[in-house]
């Protein structure tokens, strides 16, 4: 009995010298940046820098991008399963803000074997392209039929029915990542 009394004082005594206060903080060290909202001046300036970097040279962009493929298809006849087997459907994409869940569904993209894609949103095709994959690399380069579309590359991550891009800087896409799942032909024929 005087063990369990003797327990219960233990356990009072630490409870009570445990404080439940809650720790100060030390104020930031950097204190956020509110000159560009009151500064007119430096808003305007950056959102001209901001304007410039999207301004890039489409029709040199693409004859670049398609030198490289004629190159690689001409160097590289490989098949490769890994993005070719089946068809991935997109289910997130990040583009300085994450997609909405659902955002994407239906919307698939089909990498097929003689090096050329389809793209588009279940039964209907929305586009097509040219691609090239570098398997030691990991990088995919994706140039659309479309002319006024700029080429693309992205760094593959790719692990049984999950593939992950991951925009390069090459053509200004590395602010882009988005998932996709592998899903089987069926996703062409289904209706919106």
């Amino acid at each position: 009995m005087n063990l369990c009394r003797y327990f219960l004082i233990c356990l009072a005594i630490v409870i009570i010298s445990c404080k439940n206060d809650v720790p100060e903080r030390p104020t930031p060290l950097i204190k956020e940046n509110t000159e560009y909202e009151e500064n007119p001046l430096k808003r305007e300036r950056i959102e001209e820098m901001k304007k410039k970097s999207k301004n890039i040279n489409v029709p040199a962009l693409r004859a670049q991008a398609i030198s490289i493929l004629n190159y690689r298809a001409e160097k590289d006849t490989n098949s490769y399963a890994i993005i070719e087997a089946d068809i991935w459907e997109y289910e997130f994409v990040y583009n300085g803000e994450m997609s909405k869940p659902g955002e994407y569904t239906g919307t698939w993209i089909d990498f097929l074997k003689d090096g050329t894609y389809e793209y588009g949103k279940y039964s209907e095709l929305q586009g097509s392209g040219r691609f090239s994959y570098h398997f030691e690399r990991g990088e995919l380069l994706m140039v659309d039929n479309d002319s006024s579309m700029k080429p693309q590359e992205w760094t593959v991550k790719a692990v049984g029915d999950v593939m992950v891009l991951v925009g390069t800087a090459t053509y200004k896409d590395n602010a882009i990542q988005m998932k996709l799942m592998r899903v089987n032909d069926k996703i062409r024929t289904k209706s919106n």
